[in-house]
């Protein structure tokens, strides 16, 4: 009788401890583990996974542990949009967008817009997203192709080429960034001619084509919007073809840090790069924190962290600061923390417009060297333009979404 009794006791002590033990916070992402985007979605689902580990240790937000459940979308943006319903169905409080343009904007229209979840853009830089089809439940950690691309023409007004030749992979968030480069170079130096504009797939293998017209079009300069594995190919068939020693090392694109480490000794040392969030940049010239998020993301996985694992780590974080803020997790009330608030992250402090949710965060401008230090190359970083500097205006925003 003593042994059922005791036995009963702890039950009923077990029941209560597992009653009050607070319930975890889901986020939901469908990320694209497969298809064209599958390098930059495994290195975006390394940067939720720290951040919800660092969140975790730190308390959790409002008291409550949070738990990251995410899908492989495949890069499609349909599969996206099953996937993230499927998952705020399940009662996640917070929706990751898909790292390809598409997927982002179809499941920002579909699902974010309808289901009114808190939902960050963290890798697409398709300024539809915060501009023509904005949804205020939306908010953006990448500087979009309208800040990239008035940085870049901030950039090269400066310099004194005139005969520019266009690489870009073709989707929407790099076709967009191109011709946002074109608009606001073209209006600071009327001068520039674009002589020949390239637009392989997205995944292209064979770029020989492109490497072949740029070349005979003897332009002044090359501007590129590839990234990636695209990027990777592309620098590898044309070192293979000595086209960086033809243009003079006159060319531009998007380098992350772990398409450079890829690279190793083949990386084309002396080209000029941009990026969103550069690891080598943080560590060694950044805040204390910088570093110490920098250093504690490499002990605990054995890499530096790329762009894609920094911006998606923001999102998260982002959004847990705003729920700290407003002290809730309703989206309404977390919305307008974002829209007040002033956040932290290894990029700096930084704040969002109450017009578009995006964020004002820097774009980095560099040259590829080696660095013995970090093992790997590096864009080593010459300037640094301030979102405050590149992000639209309301008036520029509000005149977009009325189709102007």
């Amino acid at each position: 009788m003593k042994t059922f009794l005791l036995a009963a006791a702890l039950a009923v002590i077990g029941i209560a401890a597992h009653a009050q033990a607070p319930q975890p916070i889901k986020i939901a992402a469908p990320v694209d583990l497969s298809g064209a985007a599958a390098d930059v979605g495994a290195d975006a689902l390394a940067g939720a996974q720290f951040a919800v580990e660092q969140i975790n240790k730190r308390g959790g937000v409002l008291g409550r542990p949070v738990a990251l459940e995410y899908r492989d979308s495949a890069s499609n943006p349909q599969k996206g949009i099953s996937q993230a319903t499927g998952l705020l169905q399940e009662g996640a409080a917070m929706l990751l967008a898909p790292q390809s343009s598409a997927s982002a904007l179809a499941v920002s229209k579909a699902v974010a817009a309808k289901m009114k979840v808190p939902t960050c853009v963290g890798v697409s830089i398709a300024d539809d997203l915060t501009m023509k089809d904005f949804n205020p439940y939306v908010y953006s950690v990448t500087p979009t192709s309208y800040m990239e691309g008035r940085a870049q023409a901030a950039r090269f007004a400066k310099l004194p080429y005139k005969r520019y030749a266009l690489l870009s992979a073709d989707y929407s968030g790099a076709r967009a960034g191109v011709n946002r480069f074109k608009e606001f170079l073209k209006a600071l130096n009327p001068q520039v001619e674009f002589v020949v504009e390239e637009y392989p797939k997205f995944g292209a293998t064979d770029y020989t084509a492109s490497i072949n017209k740029i070349l005979a079009a003897k332009p002044d300069y090359v501007f590129s919007i590839l990234f990636g594995t695209d990027l990777l190919t592309f620098s590898r068939q044309a070192s293979a073809l000595g086209f960086f020693q033809q243009i003079n090392n006159r060319f531009i694109s998007l380098y992350d840090f772990n398409t450079l480490k890829a690279m190793g000794s083949g990386a084309p040392v002396g080209t000029e790069g941009w990026e969103r969030a550069p690891a080598n940049q943080f560590s060694g010239h950044g805040s204390a924190d910088a570093k110490a998020f920098v250093d504690a993301y490499k002990a605990k996985s054995g890499a530096y962290p790329s762009d894609w694992t920094i911006m998606t780590y923001d999102c998260v974080t982002t959004w847990a600061q705003a729920a700290n803020i407003a002290k809730s997790i309703e989206p309404a009330a977390v919305m307008q923390a974002i829209e007040t608030g002033e956040f932290s992250s290894p990029r700096g402090k930084y704040r969002f417009a109450k017009y578009d949710h995006q964020a004002d965060v820097p774009v980095y401008f560099g040259k590829v060297q080696q660095d013995k230090a970090f093992g790997q190359p590096v864009l080593a970083i010459e300037e640094t333009i301030p979102g405050t500097v590149s992000r639209p205006t309301e008036a520029v925003v509000q005149k977009t979404r009325r189709g102007e």
